[in-house]
């Protein structure tokens, strides 16, 4: 279980990127065991919610998670293979824009943020932006599996 202040700050920084990357729909993912949990979300959509578990295999964070790179797209329906994707059936968003958290030195999950409408490719600050996003959530949980300092008395 996280601590509820980690997935406050969750929340506080996906809807500062919907509002910068102007898309309507932000997650922070923990992914484990081929499974995909969202830790926090902008809205509500559907069976988009807090607390939600979906198979890995089933979501489009999948690459994200297996290649350990940023994968932005901004139109899914033109990308090979992609609208065969299972989630794109019922869930056809268009762009998509997801970079790895770490923790300990492996994929922990994923910040990403998803529109159904297309749009103009990603610009270099938006790709930083996203990256800077998972770097500071790595670093939280960095921060929460640290060992209590212990007080020097003489």
């Amino acid at each position: 279980m996280l601590p509820k202040h980690l997935i406050d700050s969750c929340h506080e920084l996906v809807n500062q990127g919907v509002q910068q990357l102007k898309m309507p729909v932000g997650i922070v993912s923990h992914i484990y065991n081929e499974l995909y949990e969202i830790v926090a979300i902008n809205s509500e959509l559907g069976a988009l919610i807090h607390g939600a578990v979906f198979p890995l295999s089933n979501t489009y964070c999948r690459d994200v998670y297996r290649t350990d790179k940023t994968i932005a797209i901004t139109e899914i329906d033109g990308e090979q293979g992609m609208q065969r994707h299972p989630l794109y059936v019922t869930l056809p968003v268009e762009a998509y824009i997801s970079a790895p958290i770490h923790r300990e030195g492996e994929v922990w999950g994923t910040v990403n943020f998803t529109s159904s409408e297309l749009r103009k490719p990603f610009s270099k600050d938006e790709l930083k932006l996203v990256e800077g996003y998972a770097e500071t959530i790595s670093k939280w949980l960095t921060e929460i599996d640290a060992p209590k300092g212990k007080s020097t008395t003489a």
